[in-house]
């Protein structure tokens, strides 16, 4: 981010920060891993999900290209890093606590 801030034009941005995909349940399955857990998944909205949903997305990160950045984690990994870092950390998310 501190990238963005020093390289960017407008005082607002919007980035997208992978090229790589996930999707629900693995995001689930990871958490879940994480924490040690294995619950019981349960879907509603058909194969789809709800309407309008997107199940899969691929984001483009052009705009952070345009500023000399690429990414060097995965979706998932960072997903990963994430939960690890607010077990490690609870207190960087007090609702948690």
């Amino acid at each position: 981010m501190c990238h963005v801030v020093e390289h960017a034009e407008e005082s607002m941005n919007i980035y997208n920060l992978t090229r790589t995909t996930t999707s629900v349940t693995r995001i689930a399955n990871i958490v879940s891993n994480e924490l040690g857990v294995d619950p019981d998944y349960e879907y509603t909205g058909g194969d789809r999900g709800w309407e309008g949903d997107v199940p899969k997305m691929g984001l483009s990160i052009g705009k952070l290209a345009a500023l000399s950045w690429e990414p060097t984690h995965s979706s998932d990994g960072t997903i990963r890093q994430g939960i690890r870092n607010l077990r490690e950390n609870p207190e960087n998310e007090p609702h948690l606590s």
